[in-house]
């Protein structure tokens, strides 16, 4: 075994562990192991296969690029194992971080050739990769802070998978070039201008994926703001709808304690004349004529009571047995916009379930407390067909052609402030689990049902 060549190759193959970290940073609310445990299973996956790849190479001379499958596959293989995202989420932002890395394999391969101008490319040097391993390790520390703090929204909040599929062959077209001007022979770099070519280029596609990338940012959350605004703007039609139907039963009512008057004196004159059966009849056809009021009082939050009597109507329409159990505040800790949305989603998907089973068997059971006085607890539980559609081990809606999006953004608004949400399946009942941290509120007293 050739002992230089074996800690030559393994520290070239360091440049997984901070694509590695690089990778995992947009996914940190994506974790489906606790941190302890996908650190040990990315670390131990990541040594095994730098070591075999070390070993080969010491052993056998393999080229550098032939050795690239050996490491990258199982790496990516783990990497999909330990996140909770579909495959294509997971492809993207592998491959834009392979894209970047790949930038920094030809830095070092310039760097190699400027100070070994007769090397090859096969033969990289110790120098040039302890040099490989150390711009990885600072572009790595440069980057980490910004990408952890903004990329997690972007993979939390769009669940549109054409967009991350149509992002793939953009970044991999960044990867292939930087594999394609590689230099075989160093010696071709120091004739005429080809080094100040070789570098020019690096630098203007390098700068062209950064470019990209800010882009693809600013698209993609103007996407998700438009999709958010279409959200409030729903909630605010319920709500309106809501409020038009309390003015309705205002009125009415204000128009019966008006005619009240009358209706005093004409029961009085036929109390007179001793008419029993006239009395009855006139109380029996102003009660038909009283206003029915369409709203119900579910708690003293106004927009969460105009939206859980919109799918209350919903529910009621299309025969579903409903039960809410209400017990909130006035201010139950997070913005009533996004507490409409949860609720609305949920709602939205348990009505769609419900639509497939006979309709003596459907039912909705929703019960949203407030419990410890800090925590948010949302529990619904509803009837489906027992055959839940899935994908990528994430349920999509019942509805045509749904996308489960309702579902994902009910798991994307508990992350965001820290909670949890379980989506499951028993039998035939499908099951929304949501938990919330909301501090201490403000307002104990309700009027919950």
């Amino acid at each position: 075994m050739n002992v230089t060549a074996f800690f030559t190759s393994l520290i070239t193959w360091y440049l997984i562990f901070p694509s590695a970290v690089l990778s995992f940073a947009p996914m940190k609310n994506q974790l489906r192991f606790d941190s302890r445990k996908t650190r040990f299973l990315v670390v131990s996956t990541l040594l095994s296969a730098s070591l075999v790849v070390a070993v080969l190479k010491s052993l056998f001379m393999i080229p550098r690029n032939a050795l690239i499958p050996i490491i990258i596959i199982p790496s990516f293989i783990i990497y999909v194992k330990c996140v909770k995202t579909p495959v294509y989420k997971a492809l993207s932002v592998a491959v834009l971080v392979f894209a970047f890395m790949s930038f920094i394999v030809n830095i070092a391969n310039g760097f190699d050739a400027k100070i070994h101008p007769h090397g090859v490319l096969n033969e990289f040097s110790l120098q040039a990769a302890v040099f490989q391993a150390v711009i990885a390790t600072i572009f790595t520390v440069l980057v980490y802070r910004p990408v952890s703090r903004r990329a997690p929204r972007i993979i939390d909040g769009l669940d549109v998978p054409r967009v991350y599929i149509a992002s793939v062959p953009v970044w991999g077209i960044f990867l292939v070039f930087n594999l394609l001007i590689s230099p075989r022979k160093y010696e071709t770099l120091h004739v005429n201008l080809m080094q100040i070519a070789y570098w020019g280029t690096l630098i203007l596609f390098f700068t062209l994926l950064c470019l990209l990338c800010v882009l693809f940012y600013y698209i993609v959350s103007d996407m998700m703001e438009k999709a958010a605004m279409e959200e409030r703007n729903r909630m605010l039609e319920i709500q309106e709808s809501f409020y038009q139907a309390q003015m309705r039963y205002i009125d009415e009512s204000a128009r019966a304690r008006h005619d009240f008057k009358h209706t005093i004196a004409a029961l009085d004159d036929l109390s007179v004349k001793g008419d029993l059966r006239a009395i009855r009849d006139y109380l029996n056809q102003y009660k038909s004529l009283q206003p029915e009021r369409d709203t119900m009082s579910f708690c003293r939050n106004v927009p969460v009571n105009a939206v859980l009597n919109h799918y209350a109507h919903l529910a009621e329409n299309t025969k579903i047995a409903i039960d809410l159990e209400i017990d909130i505040p006035k201010k139950p800790g997070i913005p009533d916009v996004e507490l409409c949305s949860l609720l609305g989603n949920i709602l939205e998907n348990a009505i769609l379930a419900c639509g497939n089973v006979p309709e003596p068997d459907r039912f909705i059971d929703l019960a949203v407390r407030i419990k410890g006085g800090s925590n948010l607890i949302i529990v619904c539980t509803n009837s489906f067909d027992g055959n839940p559609r899935m994908k990528d081990g994430q349920y999509l809606s019942t509805r045509s052609g749904g996308s489960g999006l309702g579902l994902k953004s009910i798991a994307s608004t508990a992350a965001k402030y820290g909670g949890m949400a379980r989506i499951y399946h028993e039998g035939n009942e499908f099951c929304s689990d949501v938990m919330i941290p909301i501090g201490k509120t403000e307002d104990k007293d309700n009027d919950g049902k």
